[in-house]
């Protein structure tokens, strides 16, 4: 878009999908309700691949639960651990899902901080863009009464003697 006053190319922000200060609500909702799903998944399969193993110890949907938890939040106490290969597949892919969901609650934070500061800067730049103004206004108004004094000798200001 071009600034018909000067000719200079000027910008113009994106219309935002959402209110500004609701970036963060959306996608906390969905990252809670994909990592619940995630997780009761998880419990169910490692449930089914470990409940009949030998020397298994994730026998309950509450172990497998717990397990689910500590594995998907990177903890892993170690008091719950699959021992059959598909039990071990399962907890491969719960591990990478939960560092992916890390990193997704990670993003939504630092989007949701740049918004704030982005905000508080276009509102910094709006006051900056006002008080560059008005001081020009006031050196136009300087200047014009400058040029009408022109002819008129102003007297030089005394000297302080020390």
């Amino acid at each position: 878009m071009l600034d018909p006053k000067h000719g200079a190319q000027t910008r113009t922000a994106p219309a935002r999908p959402y209110p500004r200060g609701r970036a963060v609500l959306y996608p906390s909702a969905s990252i809670a309700a994909a990592t619940s799903l995630v997780l009761f998944i998880a419990s169910l399969a490692m449930l089914d691949a470990e409940r009949y193993a030998k020397g298994a110890n994730i026998t309950t949907f509450g172990d497998a639960l717990w397990w689910a938890m500590s594995t998907v939040t990177t903890v892993g106490y170690g008091d719950r651990y699959p021992v059959s290969g598909q039990g071990r597949f399962i907890a491969g892919g719960l591990m990478l899902a939960g560092i992916a969901l890390l990193g997704i609650v990670t993003a939504s934070l630092a989007s949701w901080l740049i918004d704030k500061v982005r905000a508080v800067e276009e509102h910094a730049q709006a006051a900056t863009r006002a008080d560059v103004a008005a001081l020009t206004a006031e050196i136009r108004a300087l200047r014009q009464e400058l040029v009408l004094n022109e002819g008129e000798k102003i007297p030089a200001a005394p000297m302080a003697i020390t």
